[in-house]
């Protein structure tokens, strides 16, 4: 239970699998203790990551919060800070250039020539129908030519900020916030997925170095490209584990609920460890029961040519971008689809770079209401780890990252405000 003065923020998951909801709060050594934990499947009121039953989302959610606030002690959800995970092809980046012009005698970059930058860069012209979410640092250009991630005390005449805008699709973060609304919450703070990942599973060397956070999710996966603390890349696939599953299904003519439970239990880990060569599945005709063996290597290959496809795709936009130079340190694996065994090798050996499957670090408290692997909510993690860092005035991180999000959210936060004012709510 939080002491008194403390304050419990609140982190909420709708995703494919299951809504989530988890309070927690940064200790002295600003790692986060997790105080409570619930979650419900989300029965298909969510698919690859957006809402399409919003009376669903909101009943399975009202379950979740009332089993995750019990012994909470006073908790109000009108005066509670809420930060919820959006993620999907509704979920877009873009970046945004801004240029200064330096009028010192000594022509030195200063910290308020990158914040004016910074500011210009952000006047991106978008569809009405988007809201900008988030807002990161990417990269400078010195004179137009010299590129560089922390111009300060450079010398330049001409200093252009390269910033990384997340925008998502406005009518799905309303129907969120709608949802949030309904069960007391004044309103939400929307986090794109691998962003919160960001922010619980790599280390320090591996955002500063060149890392890839790939969130490998039940209906989509997503990802982000961490350099000098700065963001190059995010974007989102839109496939996961669940058309790993109906590859299956079709290909081996089983069912769809079948091949779900078989990746989510790592069957075939299982069974290759007790030395079994086949899957035994039984099945009823006319009456009496048969079985089936299907060898393991067909399993094998299936889910092998779908993980190939899906994580081709993302080395082509990696390709595309330019950026796949700067993936110096690897790749860092997470969600859900980390945990299917052959997943990190058969990255590795696509991407050819070292890969490791991650889960949100300095996390303690009450982990034993987690039922899955911890990849499942690396996350929700990272995303309470987030809301910590905007909580302070100053994010204990001090890194590029923080600063820029602080500022976004502020933003996002202003512009609901705003909003309220002009419906008069």
């Amino acid at each position: 239970m939080a002491s008194s003065g403390q304050t419990i923020i609140t982190g909420i998951e709708f995703g494919t699998d299951k809504i989530c909801a988890v309070h927690g709060m940064p200790d002295e050594n600003g790692n986060i203790e997790v105080l409570s934990f619930a979650s419900l499947p989300s029965r298909n009121s969510v698919v690859k990551g957006t809402i399409v039953d919003q009376n669903a989302a909101l009943n399975i959610l009202k379950s979740v919060l009332d089993e995750s606030e019990k012994g909470l002690g006073k908790f109000s959800r009108a005066e509670q800070r809420v930060y919820f995970l959006v993620n999907g092809m509704h979920v877009s980046s873009r970046f945004g250039e801004g240029t200064v012009l330096n009028y010192n005698e000594d022509k030195k970059i200063t910290a308020a020539h990158v914040q004016k930058a910074i500011e210009s860069a952000k006047n991106l012209a978008v569809s009405t129908d988007l809201v900008n979410i988030q807002v990161y640092d990417s990269s400078f250009l010195l004179d137009g030519t010299k590129r560089t991630f922390n111009p300060i005390g450079s010398l330049a005449e001409k200093l252009t900020a390269v910033i990384h805008i997340v925008f998502a699709d406005k009518k799905r973060i309303d129907m969120a916030q709608t949802i949030l609304r309904e069960l007391g919450f004044e309103s939400g703070y929307p986090v794109f997925v691998p962003l919160a990942d960001a922010y619980g599973v790599p280390t320090q060397d591996e955002r500063s170095q060149g890392t890839l956070i790939f969130d490998y999710g039940a209906g989509v996966c997503s990802y982000v490209l961490l350099y000098k603390e700065g963001v190059l890349l995010s974007g989102s696939i839109p496939v996961g584990v669940n058309n790993v599953a109906n590859d299956l299904a079709v290909a081996l003519e089983l069912p769809y609920e079948y091949c779900q439970k078989f990746l989510r239990e790592s069957k075939l880990e299982t069974l290759r460890g007790e030395g079994k060569n086949y899957v035994e599945y039984r099945i009823s005709v006319g009456g009496s029961e048969k079985i089936r063996r299907i060898p393991l290597d067909s399993f094998e290959k299936v889910i092998d040519l779908r993980q190939r496809e899906t994580f081709n795709l993302l080395k082509s936009e990696l390709e595309r971008t330019g950026t796949f130079t700067y993936l110096r340190n690897g790749v860092v694996m997470t969600g859900g689809g980390s945990m299917i065994e052959s997943a990190p090798a058969t990255m590795a050996n696509v991407m050819n770079v070292p890969v490791r499957c991650g889960e949100a670090m300095n996390v303690t408290g009450a982990l034993s209401a987690f039922r899955s692997p911890m990849p499942c909510y690396s996350a929700i993690l990272g995303l309470i780890k987030h809301a910590a860092a905007l909580e302070e005035d100053s994010p204990s991180s001090g890194n590029g990252l923080g600063r820029t999000m602080v500022h976004a959210t502020d933003q996002f936060l202003q512009g609901l405000k705003n909003l309220g004012k002009a419906l008069k709510i």
